[in-house]
């Protein structure tokens, strides 16, 4: 059967994103659901997308039980690793064509239009993708925010939390920055009633606001932080090999923090023709080569 219809997912881990499109790429409906990262929950993921096709049905008046001329295209973290792709898959409902890709790659190809380009995405995580001509592709970094990761919202919240327990052993001097996270976990007792305790990405990127504020008012510790990150990150651009062809950026600190990467990459950034979810369509249409990642 011809597929007559694309059901593009963005999977994320704080919530998820679908667009179902026509035959020709016009979209049709949106909707938004729960996480959907794979890597952290298969159930709740399988469950988020079932919850978006549901939706993206109900807006459209078609069959959410008819899915034999739909391609689902789904980008999620993890998803270009074989064994944990095909383990996902088999839970997820049966359609006329299914294609995965990691969620990077999703980005990379919506940012360029699937054309040779450059990613680099800042947000709770950091992630550096590149194209190449031939089809294939690289990641850097993304290896989360225990090992890596450095320079994104888990990173610079990490930085500052250490610095603020520092503080507070008597190791390290006071700061402004040292002041401001106490502040934001209500103080001693804050750290008594188990502020610092479970923390993971998410909560230590709470924290990131703090050391951007902090390098802003002109709190050296919180600069010095900064500082660390953008080097880091300007490092990781070097890696993508990217001089010439266009570098993007996205996530939730690219903002902010572009201005910073350009003045140590000494090179302009672009805005992002489209998103993962545009990425998902263009790969699913065959007019963007599958994910074929360059493991060296």
């Amino acid at each position: 059967m011809a597929i007559e219809r694309y059901f593009c997912v963005d999977a994320g881990a704080t919530r998820s994103r679908g667009r179902l499109c026509d035959a020709g790429g016009r979209e049709l409906a949106y909707a938004e659901a729960g996480p959907a990262n794979a890597s952290y929950d298969r159930e709740q993921a399988v469950a988020s997308i079932l919850d978006l096709w549901h939706q993206l049905n109900a807006g459209t008046g078609l069959d959410a039980e008819d899915r034999a001329d739909t391609a689902f295209a789904i980008g999620g973290a993890g998803l270009y690793v074989e064994k944990p792709r095909e383990a996902f898959l088999a839970r997820c409902p049966a359609f006329g064509a299914t294609i995965a890709m990691s969620d990077g790659y999703a980005a990379l190809i919506g940012a360029g239009g699937g054309r040779p380009c450059a990613l680099l995405t800042i947000g709770t995580g950091v992630a550096g993708h590149r194209l190449f001509e031939d089809g294939t592709s690289i990641q850097r970094d993304a290896w989360g925010w225990i090992v890596g990761d450095r320079g994104s919202g888990s990173w610079l919240g990490r930085e500052a939390v250490r610095h603020a327990l520092e503080v507070r052993d008597g190791i390290a001097p006071s700061s402004a920055l040292s002041c401001a996270v106490m502040e934001h976990v209500g103080g001693a007792r804050g750290i008594l009633d188990g502020a610092f305790a479970g923390l993971n990405a998410h909560r230590l990127a709470s924290f990131a606001p703090l050391v951007l504020e902090g390098a802003g008012t002109g709190c050296p510790v919180a600069a010095e932080i900064l500082s660390r990150g953008l080097v880091y990150l300007a490092a990781l651009v070097g890696t993508l090999r990217c001089g010439d062809v266009p570098l993007y950026l996205n996530g939730g600190l690219a903002g902010v923090l572009q201005a910073g990467l350009v003045a140590h990459i000494g090179r302009p950034v672009q805005a992002a023709e489209g998103d993962p979810l545009q990425g998902c369509l263009l790969v699913a249409q065959g007019r963007a080569p599958v994910e074929r990642m360059i493991l060296e």
